[in-house]
């Protein structure tokens, strides 16, 4: 929902000490205040010579305090976003106490959904704050995706492409910061939000509220802090920059956070010494008002930020294999149990470096049958997909040229019906389980509904309580809406064995 203003004759009180609005706003709940005050004589500096407090009091009575940003000449402004309905007062000054403004708004029910965060009764998956649940349906765009040289037609034919392919979240590498560099965004009119600037925030804030009006959800890939892009360095400006980029974004219901990427602790260059992600890492926590989820981009193998309570999502790039056994280890071994684990660069189709250096498994390209496998994989393991169907890294992003005719139409219809049947499920309720037989690639409610996957055909054997009182049923990997009842072998209760013909198959056992 694009920002809602108070208007120019409200503006024009807003500059009086004191002055109270005229007429009350009334905005839908996890819909986005705005507000804005005039300063009658604006500092030399202002981003640092003075700040704007303000304080929102719910119907409830809890009281909301933030801070507001610098909008050019002599404007400030403040948002919010009300997750109670009711009447809502609120009340903002400057720091040097030379203008202040009150008033009140009113908040209905609405149909927006909360924004993203972690799922309220089992958070190793996503939800959406006030209720419901949110599956994260990726896919990796590159560095082009904000850029003003970019053709805006062009942009929204691909956005409406996305939607109809189920997408649900976008991966846009120069987003935060503008990747100007050769080989990352070099050649991109990218918004850069360093040093501090508001039409380049403006600029984004235009480009998000279109992907928020067709709830788009965005990862920025490079983070607040990305290899190669601009910001600030030292600890004071770092901070200046995180209050004002917070005070201006923190609001969308649409954005997940990032630290820093691509791999800022890379082992063999790092960018980033590790304490410093720590300490940003702490720091973007303590100062972003909704908690929005939080992550770093990690380099290939293990998640050093897994158990920091300020990550409180974790992003793995790879295993990056063709082996499901290799993968599937990889990611058990990152899966926290009350956390999200987010598969960032671990099924990247035409990246290549992903599987010319890997010896163990040379191989140009994953096969249409690489991609629905490990597709499967990865969500059986309870995490979630960013795909790339890219031609070269991830700076040439959606087919190396973002054009919809290059695209690999196959490859993303395979994925789009994984990700349609997991949404069948009650997948909020489930978890990766490793013990209820003797294959560990299973999703399940225990006791209750549990779903394995056999990727290259053969039998499994059940290690559950009663099993007899499931309902069982064979699931054709390939196509989910061949389905067959599943019985047990006859010599052993226990064990199943999948039907002739088909490759890779789906058992679901449901208690009766």
């Amino acid at each position: 929902m694009p920002a809602r203003d108070l208007g120019t004759k409200t503006l024009a009180r807003m500059s009086m000490p004191h002055a109270r609005p005229s007429r009350v706003l009334r905005l839908p709940r996890w819909g986005r205040f705005q507000g804005r005050l005039i300063h009658p004589s604006p500092p030399s500096d202002p981003w640092r010579a003075v700040e704007l407090h303000a304080q929102f009091r719910a119907p409830s009575g809890r009281l909301h305090r933030h801070w507001g940003y610098f909008d050019g000449g002599s404007a400030w402004g403040f948002r919010f976003r009300p997750d109670e309905t009711g009447s809502w007062h609120y009340h903002a000054s400057f720091s040097d106490g030379a203008a202040a403004v009150e008033g009140t708004f009113e908040v209905t029910e609405g149909t927006l959904a909360g924004p993203v965060c972690l799922h309220e009764h089992n958070p190793r998956w996503f939800g959406r704050r006030g209720g419901g649940r949110f599956f994260p349906r990726g896919l990796h765009v590159g560095d082009r995706y904000f850029a003003a040289n970019w053709p805006v037609a062009k942009r929204r034919r691909f956005l409406t492409w996305f939607r109809q392919q189920g997408y649900n979240l976008i991966s846009v590498a120069s987003c935060f910061v503008n990747r100007d560099a050769d080989g990352r965004g070099r050649g991109w009119d990218t918004p850069a939000l360093w040093p501090l600037d508001p039409s380049h925030y403006a600029r984004l804030e235009t480009l998000l509220d279109e992907l928020e009006s067709r709830d788009i959800v965005l990862f920025p890939f490079a983070g607040f802090f990305g290899q190669d892009g601009h910001h600030p360095t030292e600890p004071a400006d770092q901070t200046l920059y995180l209050r004002y980029a917070l005070a201006r974004l923190g609001w969308y219901r649409n954005i997940i956070l990032n630290v820093a990427g691509p791999e800022p602790n890379l082992k063999a260059r790092p960018w980033m010494p590790i304490e410093d992600v720590v300490r940003l890492g702490q720091e973007i926590a303590t100062l972003d008002p909704y908690g929005t989820p939080l992550t770093v981009h990690n380099e290939t193998g293990d998640d050093e930020f897994k158990h920091a309570d300020w990550c409180t999502y974790g992003t793995l790039q790879g295993p990056k294999t063709v082996s499901r056994t290799t993968l599937f280890k990889g990611l058990r071994k990152n899966r926290h149990w009350a956390k999200p684990l987010f598969a960032q660069e671990t099924l990247w189709t035409g990246n290549f470096v992903h599987l010319k250096n890997n010896p163990a498994e040379p191989r140009d390209e994953y096969t249409e049958d690489d991609v629905r496998k490990n597709g499967w994989t990865i969500a059986l393991i309870g995490a979630g997909l960013c795909y790339a169907d890219n031609q070269g890294t991830s700076s040439t992003g959606f087919s190396g040229t973002m054009e919809l005719r290059d695209r690999r139409q196959r490859y993303h219809d395979i994925l789009k019906a994984i990700w349609d049947f997991m949404e069948t499920l009650p997948f909020e309720r489930m978890q990766p389980v490793y013990d209820a037989a003797d294959l560990p690639v299973c999703l399940a409610e225990p006791g209750r509904d549990y779903l394995f996957y056999l990727e290259a055909g053969g039998s499994l054997t059940l290690n559950i309580p009663e099993p007899e009182g499931y309902r069982a049923t064979w699931i054709d990997a390939r196509d989910t809406t061949k389905q067959r009842p599943a019985k047990p072998d006859a010599a052993d209760a226990k064990r199943y064995t999948v039907p002739a013909g088909g490759d890779d198959w789906l058992l679901r056992l449901k208690r009766r």
